[in-house]
C-alpha cells in the first residue's frame, strides 16, 4: 500500500515570519514545509537538525510557551532544480522576503509554474506575507512576464497570487535571553491571517489561522490605520518622552491618550468608508486586542526597532500620512494624527541612518519645508498646520 505523503507549502523566507508565523502554522496544520532562503549557513543548520523552537509570549496569561516545528527541509536559493520541482508539487506557496526581493524570487516561481503546467498539476496560490498593499500585483507581473505559450494561459487562469494582512509581532529580540537557542524564533500569540479570498485559484488553503475576507482593501486599511497607527503612536511619543520599551509607554497618560485619540479618528474614518465591510463591534474588540498584545511586557519589544525609518513611515502613502487623509476624506478631523507625525519628525536615534537623515533635512531646510518634501503635505494647509504647531508644542515634553 501506498504511503500517503504530507501535504506540502513552500515558504520563501526564512526569517521571523517565515518560521515564527508561516512555518509553525504550516506545521500545525499538519504540512511538510520546504523553506528556501539565501543565507547558506542558515540553512545548513536547519538541515542539520532538523527542527527548531519558537517562544510564543501570551500577551493575555502573561505566560511564556516553547514549541518544537519540525518536518522540513531548506533549500538554498540557487539549487533552482529542487525548487521548481517542489512548486510543481506544492500545496501553497508562500513569501515572506521583503518586497524589495519579490523581483529576485520571480524567475524560481517562473519556473515551477511552468513544470507544474507540464506535469498537468493542479492550480496554486502563492500567499504574500509582505508589508506592501499591491504585494501580490507586484509579484504576479514580474513573474507572468517571465512565462511564455501555454505555461502562461495556464497561470493566467490557474495561479493566484493571494496577499494577506498580518498583524502578529514576530521578532522580539528584546525578550532573548544570553543562553537561548540561535535558531529560537519569538513571537505573540496572535495567528490571524487574513486572506484575499477573490483573488483564490485553488480553494481554502487548510492552514490553521488563515481567513478570508471579501473586501481585501478594508483589512488591509483596517490593520494599517489600526495596528500600524498604534505602534507608531507609541513609538514616536515614547521615544519622546524617554521610554525604552513599547509596553511602558501605556503608563504614560499623555501617550495613552494620543494612542487612543488616534485610533479613535481612524475608527471613525474607516466604519464610515466601508459600511458593508467592517463591523463596529468586530472592530472594537480588534482595537481591545492590539491594545493588550502591545502592552505585553514579555515581548520587551524596543521602540527604536518600531520606530525605525521614520523618513518612509513619514511618506505620504503611509501609515502616520494616509491616516490623515483618509479622516479628511471622511469629514474626521485627524487632531491626534497630526501629534504622531510631529512627535515623529523628532525622533533622532542616533543608531538609526534614516532618522539621522531626517534631522538634517530639519536643519538645513526648515519643519515646513521637510514635511512638504517627505510626506508631501501643503505647511500651509490645516493639516500641515498643525503638524508643525505641535512639532513645537512637543518640544517642552522630551525628556
Amino acid at each position: 500500500m501506498k504511503e500517503k505523503r504530507n501535504r506540502l507549502a513552500v515558504q520563501f523566507g526564512a526569517g521571523n515570519i517565515g518560521r515564527g508565523l508561516m512555518g509553525r502554522l504550516f506545521w500545525q496544520s499538519g504540512l511538510e514545509t520546504i523553506f528556501v532562503n539565501t543565507n547558506a549557513a542558515r540553512a545548513e543548520e536547519l538541515n542539520r537538525r532538523g527542527d527548531y523552537p519558537v517562544r510564543i509570549l501570551d500577551a493575555y496569561s502573561k505566560r511564556a510557551s516553547e514549541l518544537t516545528v519540525g518536518r522540513f527541509r531548506v533549500l538554498t536559493a540557487n539549487r533552482t532544480d529542487e525548487i521548481a520541482g517542489a512548486i510543481a508539487e506544492a500545496s501553497l506557496v508562500a513569501t515572506a522576503v521583503g518586497v524589495a526581493n519579490l523581483g529576485a524570487i520571480a524567475p524560481l516561481l517562473a519556473e515551477g509554474i511552468r513544470r507544474r503546467c507540464e506535469n498537468h498539476g493542479g492550480p496554486l496560490d502563492i500567499y504574500l506575507c509582505e508589508n506592501l498593499l499591491n504585494a501580490a500585483g507586484l509579484l504576479s507581473q514580474s513573474v507572468t512576464r517571465l512565462l511564455h505559450g501555454s505555461a502562461r494561459v495556464w497561470a493566467d487562469t490557474s495561479v493566484g497570487f493571494v496577499g494577506t494582512c498580518l498583524a502578529g509581532i514576530v521578532g522580539g529580540d528584546g525578550a532573548r535571553l544570553p543562553d537561548d537557542d540561535p535558531l529560537l524564533v519569538i513571537a505573540d500569540a496572535h495567528r490571524d491571517v487574513p486572506y484575499d479570498r477573490r483573488a483564490v485559484r485553488a480553494g481554502a488553503p487548510g492552514v490553521e489561522g488563515f481567513r478570508p475576507v471579501d473586501n481585501f482593501q478594508a483589512e488591509v486599511e483596517r490593520k494599517i490605520f489600526t495596528h500600524n497607527v498604534g505602534h507608531a503612536a507609541l513609538a514616536y511619543l515614547g521615544y519622546l518622552r524617554g521610554h525604552t520599551y513599547i509596553h511602558e509607554t501605556f503608563d504614560d497618560n499623555f501617550v495613552r491618550s494620543v494612542f487612543d485619540g488616534a485610533l479613535d479618528e481612524t475608527t471613525e474614518a474607516l466604519l464610515k468608508r466601508y459600511p458593508a465591510d467592517l463591523d463596529r463591534h468586530e472592530h472594537m474588540e480588534i482595537r481591545r486586542d492590539v491594545r493588550v498584545r502591545f502592552g505585553n511586557p514579555l515581548l520587551k519589544d524596543k521602540i527604536t526597532r518600531v520606530a525605525k525609518d521614520p523618513i518612509r513611515k513619514l511618506g505620504r502613502d503611509d501609515r502616520i500620512v494616509a491616516a490623515g487623509e483618509l479622516c479628511r476624506s471622511q469629514g474626521i478631523d485627524p487632531n491626534h494624527i497630526a501629534t504622531i507625525c510631529a512627535a515623529a519628525l523628532h525622533y533622532d536615534c542616533p543608531e538609526d541612518t534614516h532618522a539621522v537623515r531626517l534631522q538634517t533635512m530639519i536643519q538645513r531646510m526648515s519643519i515646513a519645508e521637510t514635511l512638504r518634501q517627505v510626506s508631501g503635505i501643503d505647511p500651509s494647509s490645516q493639516f500641515g498646520q498643525k503638524v508643525i504647531k505641535e512639532y513645537h508644542a512637543l518640544k517642552s515634553l522630551q525628556v
